[in-house]
């Protein structure tokens, strides 16, 4: 009998755990970032705890999955209604990159207590209203400009499209064109929510991170990388904005901290920017 490869084993572990239909439960030999990463769909062994959060990825795997450049995006023709400057962010960036393991792709991921919609549709238009609003909270918190470009014609993803923000702030080297966060909301479905998600139903309405394209994601990028945008500030205050049912995961060297980006992964719950530590260690 052939022997499957680990990626694959993964993949039908969890398709097998889906099919149980049934919460999640907490893991206490797990960080609580791992608990998180794992509910929400991010289950394939490169990311993992280690005993200060610095060695939670695996190494081999960094400089081919996270590297920009190789990740670069090109389409026909810029985008229509965007800035130069705007093109060249979302082309040259991951912003739309799938690499096949979840824990290489920044996500966001969410458990919308079932109570808030009637419907999968209506579940999508709240969980946009809440990171908008969550978008327009942060910006004035921390003193930046927030538009949102509605004008723009961006690909779509799982049948949404793509939700452009500028960000402009003289602080921090954003001019006109200069900032963008991009977002994008898959379409929810109807799952059973792990009891320890925080504010969360027995039912909900879950966006997760394990299909190979239609995940949803939440990621910033500024045209001078030599400038220090606050990034892992940004997030952080975008999550304390955000339902305490939703969290947001970057893989190393996609958040920056003072200028430079990050080593090892992150998790971001209710402003709280989480390691992926072993317990005895948190």
């Amino acid at each position: 009998m052939k022997r499957l490869a680990p990626l694959t084993t993964a993949v039908l572990a969890a398709a097998l755990a889906g099919c149980a239909a049934t919460p999640r439960t907490y893991n206490p030999e797990e960080s609580r970032a791992l608990n998180l990463a794992r509910a929400g769909g991010i289950y394939d062994m490169d990311l993992r705890d280690s005993e200060d959060g610095t060695r939670s990825y695996n190494k081999s795997m960094l400089v081919p999955l996270l590297d920009l450049a190789s990740l670069a995006t090109s389409f026909d023709a810029p985008l229509r209604h965007l800035s130069g400057s705007q093109t060249f962010l979302f082309n040259a960036t991951d912003i739309m990159m799938t690499p096949d393991n979840p824990s290489a792709r920044p996500s966001l991921m969410g458990w919308m207590p079932a109570s808030m919609a009637t419907s999968e549709a209506q579940a999508y238009e709240q969980y946009v209203d809440l990171v908008d609003q969550a978008i327009r909270l942060a910006a004035n918190d921390m003193a930046l400009s927030a538009t949102k470009l509605s004008n723009v014609e961006t690909p779509e993803i799982d049948g949404h499209p793509l939700m452009l923000w500028s960000i402009e702030s003289t602080e921090h080297g954003c001019g006109a064109g200069q900032c963008v966060l991009a977002y994008n909301i898959k379409t929810p479905n109807r799952w059973k929510s792990p009891a320890y998600v925080e504010g969360a139903e027995p039912e909900s309405y879950n966006i997760a991170a394990n299909h190979p394209e239609n995940y949803s994601r939440l990621v910033f990028r500024q045209a001078d990388e030599q400038l220090s945008f606050p990034v892992d500030e940004f997030y952080r205050t975008i999550s304390g904005a955000l339902p305490s049912w939703m969290v947001v995961y970057f893989p190393p060297g996609t958040v920056t901290q003072d200028g430079e980006p990050l080593p090892y992964p992150v998790l971001y719950e209710q402003g709280q920017r989480l390691m992926f530590k072993e317990p005895d260690h948190e």
